[in-house]
């Protein structure tokens, strides 16, 4: 299987990416506290969104190993996830933990998905990428 075309992977990463096409997240404007935790919920689930998409994409060009590679990547990547918000989030048992947790998360998941979205747009030759393409 090849590698998709320059035109092919710039649409895809366009699609999947585009930040004026994506709705804007919510502002952590509360009037309440319980107000803040839900939005910065909103916002860990858009950017989990985001991180699905291009999660999608980049199984959808894979080459069958390249399939079980990134599979099994981005579950190693979710439990690393998991593991770090729950180590770098203060204020355990306060009202603003909840809130503090989902930013981190959305954190995260913006960082994987700017990962996953240049390995779409690897260029031809690139060694430091694309390895999900080849069995």
């Amino acid at each position: 299987m090849g590698r998709p075309t320059l035109l092919g992977r710039t649409a895809a990463l366009l699609l999947v990416a585009s930040p004026a096409l994506a709705a804007p997240r919510p502002n952590l404007d509360g009037p309440s506290q319980l107000d803040m935790n839900v939005q910065a919920g909103k916002r860990h689930q858009m950017a989990d969104q985001d991180l699905n998409k291009a999660y999608a994409k980049a199984m959808a060009e894979a080459s069958p190993d390249g399939k079980l590679r990134l599979r099994a990547a981005q579950r190693a990547w979710v439990t690393f996830r998991d593991l770090d918000c729950a180590a770098r989030t203060g204020s355990r048992g306060g009202s603003f933990y909840p809130a503090a947790l989902s930013l981190c998360l959305e954190e995260v998941a913006d960082a994987r998905t700017k990962v996953l979205e240049a390995e779409m747009a690897c260029e031809e030759g690139d060694m430091r990428c694309g390895g999900h393409t080849e069995d």
